[in-house]
């Protein structure tokens, strides 16, 4: 945006003006200058800017058509103080009102993706992300110390929800189109993994599931998702984040999670190819279970089975342990209950335990990812201690979590201004 030329011309009368005002005492001080110039310089900057901004937008007329149909009339100009990441600037430009439908306007606004908030696209997009990261306090003290700029609590919220809808809005009609066949991924991967978990927050007074989502590709690409919704919601954005990382062309499409019903219901509705894997580390769980329930807790024999179990699932899949369960006769009622529940659980996800196969096909066997996206999305966020929220807060923070995770910083910018 700046030439050489006029760089140069900058440079110069800054040092020039430095050499005879830039006087300070210690490094501190002179850093405290330079950022206090730094300041005035920016501000001033940006106000000519913005006169010229609004100079070169407004074309000669006395009246504008309105989007009721009829004719909006200039009625003057009118000043407003925009709040930028300048610090604030004044823009004095053309206002117009139609009379049939009673509404006022400044094209120059909406052409900047003002709306009747202060804060520029700019400042929203840096308030929505550091309050992805932090609380609202710690937002306002950040912004404040870092930029200058002092807003207030309640705003940052509201730049949150506004942010945070245009999020959502855009993800509905982008599933919608995917859901319609009208949008195709672009992307051909050879191995793509979808990974399916759920966690709990403290929501509207009680603690309720949040549903995550993890897309990853063998290159190590990621795309995040979140919602408290239900099951075959979440299906349909899950399958819709699938489609734009390529899962109708991938060579290999997997499904990894728990033994949750509703995953692998999930599972064969959108992905009915793919192959199926239960987390490995969580079927060592339900072993430990077992062992305790039969042996006693933490017995040296309980360790002992169970260790040997979890090596034998890992190189030889489901049946020895299987065998193993049905031929267990405990002699307490919680133990029978506890190898019941077990046969059932591994006689049920047998084929999605053939680990040695998994493995030999070089598979991955893990949920890691997905359960370090509950850990990043939701834990790190909206299960802080203290941390209460209401339904479309909490939303609101999944949405730009998720999106920032996944690298999609250029959405965070194009969803700071409305469409």
């Amino acid at each position: 945006m700046i030439s050489d030329d006029a760089r140069d011309d900058l440079l110069d009368f800054v040092s020039s003006w430095a050499c005879e005002h830039a006087v300070a005492g210690s490094l501190q001080e002179a850093e405290q200058l330079g950022l206090e110039v730094g300041a005035m310089v920016r501000r001033a900057v940006a106000q000519e800017a913005v006169s010229s901004s609004i100079a070169r937008f407004e074309q000669s007329g006395s009246s504008l058509a309105c989007q009721c149909g009829g004719s909006a009339r200039r009625v003057g100009r009118r000043e407003r103080v925009l709040v930028s990441m300048c610090g604030q600037v004044k823009a004095r430009r053309r206002y117009y009102h139609c009379r049939d439908c009673g509404t006022g306007y400044a094209p120059w606004d909406r052409a900047q993706g003002m709306t009747q908030r202060q804060f520029t696209p700019a400042v929203k997009a840096l308030v929505a992300e550091l309050a992805t990261h932090l609380s609202y306090s710690d937002t306002v003290m950040l912004l404040k110390r870092t930029t200058g700029l002092g807003i207030e609590e309640s705003s940052a919220e509201q730049v949150v929800e506004e942010v945070g809808t245009r999020v959502r809005e855009d993800q509905r009609e982008r599933t919608r189109r995917i859901l319609a066949g009208e949008v195709l991924g672009e992307k051909s991967p050879k191995k793509l993994y979808v990974g399916v978990d759920g966690t709990h927050a403290h929501i509207d007074g009680a603690w309720h599931e949040v549903k995550v989502g993890v897309i990853y590709d063998d290159a190590g690409h990621k795309q995040y998702l979140a919602a408290r919704e239900s099951a075959e919601k979440f299906g349909e954005r899950t399958y819709a984040a699938a489609v734009e990382a390529g899962v109708e062309t991938a060579a290999e499409v997997v499904v990894i999670g728990d033994g949750a019903e509703w995953i692998w219901n999930l599972a064969a509705l959108h992905f009915p190819d793919a192959i199926e894997i239960v987390d490995y580390w969580h079927a060592c769980e339900h072993i430990c279970e077992a062992a305790n329930a039969c042996y006693g807790e933490g017995t040296k024999a309980a360790r002992g089975w169970a260790e040997d179990y979890k090596r034998r699932l890992f190189e030889e899949g489901c049946e020895p342990l299987l065998r193993s369960l049905r031929a267990m006769r405990p002699d307490t009622l919680q133990g029978l209950e506890a190898v019941r529940l077990a046969r059932g659980y591994f006689g049920r996800h047998r084929k999605r335990m053939r680990y040695p196969q998994f493995r030999r096909r070089g598979l991955a066997i893990g949920s890691g990812p997905v359960e370090a996206a509950c850990k990043v999305i939701v834990g790190q966020r909206l299960k802080r201690a203290g941390m209460r929220w209401t339904d479309a807060g909490a939303d609101h923070i999944l949405a730009l979590r998720c999106l920032l995770k996944s690298g999609d910083h250029h959405r965070l910018h194009q969803h700071s201004r409305p469409t």
